[in-house]
């Protein structure tokens, strides 16, 4: 198994070398510490069930449904699906592929790689089946015009739509939620963006923060928070944020509300008080075709899944993945049977 990247990047920070990274990072994820899921193109187990009825509802809080060893696997095609290249991301995919392969999917779940640009155009063009988002991320995406909001509801009725124009469905988002993190140290001594001193801070953040109308270009509008920076650093996403902080190379990044660091380095999140970051909650958004394939009995486990999946489950994944050290298969096999779901 592919040892995680997070080891091998502990030794450097590498501060000043711009991030050649394609695509819009998740809105603040984890580290991609995870070069290897440890699933790769894996099939689906061989026991599982099919799926639930079709007059199954999911909503906040359900428990996903046991999978049901006694049933064969279900027939349909196979659902390709991998994580962004970023360790939260990588955990979410081996969460809802082992639980589909579990109930009897036929499951691919590919090497982890690229961000959101390219999860969304593998889904496009055919190469991917199922994706796993943030849902502001999607909008950002999608729609880069439309405001954003702190309103699930309101980006689902926004992310719908455009999904559907590339032949993907959007299903139930999840109560877990990782939103974005203007974090500083904690003794700055401020509470919100606003207060940011003008001209003082050294910002890092990703590459990608820098063309994202919800990061860099909405904290320097005038419209919005404009704020000037003493100077900006580029830094890879991840673990690198919080070391760059701690070592008092930048005084502020972006990073993500469940990136465990900022609690053990007793960092701060500033208050969006311009409500600049949207809504992060994750949802499933899968090829309609393939849906259509398998029919309702999938979209109701999928939704059930998610609704099972909280804001603590995330944060407890990048814990083990990226302060242990742990593989993100074995995380997610863990957490599934702990929920009674493997």
């Amino acid at each position: 198994m592919t040892p995680n990247r997070s080891r091998r990047r502990h030794t450097a920070v590498g501060l000043l070398a711009p991030v050649v990274a394609l695509g819009l990072v998740a809105a603040a994820c984890g580290d991609d510490d995870d070069g290897d899921s440890g699933s790769t193109d894996t099939t689906a187990a061989e026991s599982g069930t099919t799926a639930p009825s079709s007059d199954t509802t999911a909503s906040p809080g359900t428990t996903a449904a046991s999978p049901d060893t006694t049933a064969g696997p279900v027939d349909g095609p196979t659902i390709r699906l991998r994580g962004q290249d970023f360790s939260e991301a990588v955990t979410i995919a081996e969460v809802y592929g082992q639980f589909l392969q579990a109930n009897g999917y036929d499951v691919e779940i590919q090497t982890p790689a690229g961000f959101r640009q390219e999860a969304i155009a593998s889904l496009e063009n055919g190469d991917l089946d199922l994706i796993v988002d943030y849902i502001g991320g999607s909008a950002a995406a999608l729609a880069p015009d439309a405001p954003p909001s702190a309103d699930p509801d309101e980006i689902i009725g926004i992310i719908t739509p455009a999904y559907e124009e590339i032949g993907a469905t959007v299903l139930q988002y999840a109560p877990a939620v990782d939103g974005d993190a203007f974090v500083v140290r904690g003794d700055a001594g401020i509470t919100t963006i606003s207060e940011v001193p003008q001209g003082e801070y050294v910002f890092g953040a990703s590459a990608q923060c820098f063309e994202r109308p919800q990061c860099f270009i909405g904290l320097t509008d005038p419209d919005i928070y404009g704020l000037e920076f003493a100077d900006t650093v580029t830094l890879e996403f991840g673990p690198l944020l919080g070391e760059a902080l701690a070592a008092e190379e930048v005084d502020a990044v972006i990073w993500n509300t469940t990136a465990p660091q900022i609690t053990e380095n007793g960092f701060l999140v500033l208050e969006d008080d311009m409500g600049l970051f949207p809504a992060q909650n994750i949802a499933p958004i899968i090829n309609t075709a393939v849906l259509e394939a398998y029919g309702a009995g999938l979209s109701d486990l999928l939704d059930q899944l998610s609704a099972a999946i909280t804001t603590e489950d995330l944060l407890a994944w990048n814990t083990e993945t990226d302060i242990e050290f742990r593989e993100s298969d074995a995380v997610a096999t863990e957490w599934l049977e702990a929920k009674g779901l493997l």
